[in-house]
C-alpha cells in the first residue's frame, strides 16, 4: 500500500504542475515537464518541474560545500538526498532547494532548533505533506558575497528532516558596469517555496514501524 501510495500521490503532483504551473522562467510553447525524486530509506519524495528548477550535486561556492543541513556542526552526522538549482541561477545570484536527513539521536533531539546562521531566536510553523515544520530564516555574508537561508526543521517517522531554501550569490555594485541577477531574491524565495509544493511522505519509511 505504500508503494502504490507513494505512486499515485506523485502522479498526482505531476498532473498538477502539468495543468496548472507558471512557467516563470520565460519559456514558451512547452508545457512543464515534471520530474520526481525519491527516497526508499528515508520515506521522501519531491516532484518538480524542470521548466523551474535542475538537480545538481555540486553546491560548493564562497561558503562552501555544505554538510545534510546548511547549518549543521562540524562533522554531524547526517545525507544530503537532493539539491533543486533554480534554472535561470548565475554566479550573482542562485537559487536553491536543498534537503537532509538524519537518523542520529542527537540530531534527531536538536533538529528544530535554530542554528549558529539564524538571525533570530523567533521560530514558526508550517505543515507540509502532513508533518510540521518548525521554521526560521537566516544567512551569512562576507566580502561582498552574500547567502539567505529560510530552513524548515521537522522530526518525522523517527528522522530529522532539514530543507534549506537558499539564495546566494554577489554583490552586483562589484562589477564594472554593475551587473543584473538573473531574479530578484522574494521571486528567488517564492519560486522555491513553491517547489515544497511537490513534497509528499511516505505513509511508513523503510524499516521504521
Amino acid at each position: 500500500m505504500d508503494k502504490i501510495r507513494r505512486v499515485a500521490t506523485l502522479l498526482l503532483f505531476a498532473l498538477l504542475i502539468l495543468a496548472g504551473c507558471d512557467n516563470s522562467t520565460g519559456e514558451t510553447g512547452d508545457q512543464a515537464s515534471p520530474n520526481a525524486f525519491h527516497s526508499d530509506e528515508y520515506g521522501i519524495g519531491l516532484a518538480y518541474d524542470n521548466h523551474q528548477a535542475h538537480a545538481v550535486t555540486e553546491t560548493s561556492g564562497y561558503f562552501g560545500d555544505p554538510a545534510w543541513r546548511l547549518d549543521a556542526e562540524t562533522d554531524a552526522p547526517g545525507d544530503r538526498l537532493l539539491v533543486l538549482r533554480l534554472n535561470d541561477s548565475d554566479e550573482i545570484l542562485t537559487g536553491e532547494l536543498r534537503l537532509g536527513v538524519s537518523r542520529d539521536p542527537g540530531q534527531l533531539e536538536r533538529c528544530t532548533r535554530p542554528g549558529p546562521l539564524a538571525t533570530s531566536s523567533k521560530t514558526g510553523t508550517t505543515e507540509l505533506d502532513g508533518a510540521l515544520f518548525t521554521t526560521y530564516r537566516g544567512g551569512d555574508a562576507a566580502m561582498n558575497h552574500f547567502q539567505n537561508l529560510r530552513a524548515y526543521r521537522a522530526v518525522h517517522h523517527g528522522t530529522c528532516y532539514a530543507i534549506d531554501l537558499v539564495l546566494q550569490g554577489t554583490n552586483p555594485e562589484v562589477y564594472d558596469p554593475p551587473r543584473e541577477a538573473p531574479f530578484s531574491r522574494e521571486e528567488g524565495f517564492a519560486r522555491l517555496e513553491a517547489l515544497l509544493q511537490g513534497l509528499a511522505f511516505d505513509e511508513k519509511p523503510r524499516g521504521r514501524s
